[in-house]
């Protein structure tokens, strides 16, 4: 569904070709430096909350742009059953305020986001 990489100082989110119509970006690029902070998450699902734009199946995916009711605005690529990270913006250049993610090296994904930071 996804595929992250970290290369100079820049996080890029990649989406497979049926997910870019849910998140409406073949790609999301954030400068590391423009993250306040980034947490692991056991069930990336339950994270996503509030209204919708994207692709939703119940217990199973979550893709696209979640608002929350307090404003706060997410991409979302989340899967059932996958470790995920919760990345915290520190403003919305990237025009989003958290990034929800399922990733199978989630907890590596977020060492080496602190390392780069560092």
């Amino acid at each position: 569904m996804i595929q992250v990489t970290i290369q100079q100082g820049t996080l890029t989110v990649h989406f497979a070709p049926w997910a870019r119509l849910f998140s409406r970006a073949a790609a999301v690029s954030v400068p590391v430096d423009g993250i306040r902070e980034t947490h692991h998450l056991d069930r990336p699902l339950a994270a996503a909350t509030g209204r919708r734009a994207g692709l939703l199946v119940s217990g199973v995916m979550k893709v696209g742009v979640w608002t929350s009711f307090g404003g706060v605005r997410r991409l979302v690529a989340a899967r059932g059953g996958e470790p995920g990270l919760r990345i915290v913006m520190r403003d919305r250049r990237s025009g989003y305020d958290e990034l929800i993610l399922s990733v199978r090296d989630a907890e590596g994904i977020r060492r080496a986001l602190a390392s780069v930071a560092a």
